[in-house]
């Protein structure tokens, strides 16, 4: 890997002073957009920031900052230095800890109004901006933690190169399943339910979540640790056709809440086979940067997969498309036209689909949020009426039928 604290010509610096200032690449999980972090960050004159958002941020020392690298897991990721190298000189004094981040960067808040203020999170991101600008070098910032916040941060950073990565929903699934099956990783599917489960209220999730019929956990803390606990027994217990269906809720809301926004978009799926998309994005991203890497030499995508092969509910898998397809229809009027027709592409089945559709039966009613009310009317229901429960049982004991 080249020395990634080589310094930039002015030229190229100044090619971006006025304009560009920083790069965004916000992406989800496992959509691809790692290796395009590490592309950038190979590239002299850059600091590549890995996830800003990264819960693991607030407790984040010089030994975690050593350990969690590539070769650390079973990441599919090219060999190279740690992950978080670059936040280094952010620890805090106490060595414990990046300086200026909060733990509710991670998950709360997760879908925010443009309009919104949040002074803690913009000093944050500006920090590490101005730090990497201090000497000579473009900031690169790949978040998996961003992707319904891309209007506000477009709106606070409007000097920011704002990319979206998308990846087909089936194929990022099974990449979060493989994970989770062959490795025993459960983060990327546990994850999306811890999201789902601390901003529920928000009024575009919860279409997506009643559209989708996911059931979400019983009860959710305010405490991160906890509600990660309660969201890993909760999924434990779901099937996989469940988690696809809370997997594809907070991916529907994501795309249509980060493609409102003025964005450059990068598909996962066009990047693997199509030269004319990898020379737009080499020009969003590298050419108009001033950098001279070829971002794609050595970097391929691996292809998508299908539902073929594995034990999924394929029906189910329809189900929740055609769910997600009604989402976007009813989001269509707050969509650039093209994006709109680019998430219908990602989302629609085979062309066999309408009559698999006809041929189903009609998807189960939406669940209650919360499981425990159900739970709740059921005890009341039966204190009530046990008087009357009790009376009848002595009634047919006194008066049995005549036979």
């Amino acid at each position: 890997m080249p020395d990634m604290h080589d310094a930039p010509t002015t030229a190229r610096l100044d090619r971006v002073t006025d304009a560009i200032q920083a790069v965004f690449l916000h992406a989800g999980w496992r959509t691809c957009g790692t290796w395009l972090w590490e592309a950038l960050r190979e590239s002299a004159g850059v600091r590549a920031y890995y996830e800003p958002l990264h819960e693991d941020l607030h407790t984040l020392d010089r030994a975690a900052l050593a350990r969690f690298s590539p070769a650390s897991w079973d990441s599919g990721h090219s060999p190279g230095a740690p992950y978080f190298n670059e936040y280094a000189p952010a620890l805090r004094r106490s060595g414990r800890g990046i300086a200026g981040y909060d733990p509710r960067f991670a998950f709360d808040d997760f879908f925010r109004d443009p309009g919104d203020d949040d002074p803690a999170l913009r000093a944050y991101l500006t920090g590490l901006i101005e730090s990497a600008r201090a000497e000579g070098r473009i900031p690169v910032l790949k978040f998996c933690r961003s992707l319904g916040r891309v209007p506000w941060l477009a709106r606070h950073f409007p000097h920011a190169l704002h990319a979206v990565v998308l990846r087909d929903p089936v194929a990022q699934f099974l990449s979060a399943r493989r994970q989770m099956t062959h490795g025993g990783n459960r983060y990327f599917i546990v994850s999306p339910f811890i999201i789902l489960a601390r901003n529920a209220s928000h009024p575009l999730l919860a279409d997506a979540i009643g559209r989708l019929g996911v059931k979400l956990p019983p009860y959710v803390s305010r405490d991160l640790g906890i509600t990660r606990l309660v969201c890993t027994h909760h999924v434990g217990r779901l099937t996989w056709a469940e988690r696809y269906r809370g997997f594809m809720a907070l991916w529907i809301a994501t795309a249509v809440t980060a493609l409102r926004a003025g964005v450059t978009i990068i598909d996962s799926e066009r990047l693997g086979g199509d030269a004319s998309h990898r020379t737009e994005v080499q020009h969003a991203l590298a050419d108009r940067l001033g950098l001279e890497a070829d971002l794609f030499d050595g970097y391929r995508p691996a292809p998508a997969a299908g539902w073929a092969g594995t034990d999924a509910d394929a029906q189910d898998a329809m189900r929740a498309a055609f769910a997600a397809l009604d989402f976007v229809a009813a989001q269509r009027a707050t969509l650039p036209p093209a994006h709109a027709r680019l998430l219908v592409r990602k989302l629609r089945p085979t062309h066999a689909a309408p009559l698999i559709r006809a041929a189903l039966p009609p998807p189960p009613p939406p669940r209650p949020a919360r499981a425990w009310l159900d739970a709740v009317a059921y005890v009341a229901a039966a204190w009530m009426t046990h008087p009357l429960r009790r009376t009848h049982f002595y009634y047919r004991e006194w008066f049995p039928k005549k036979t």
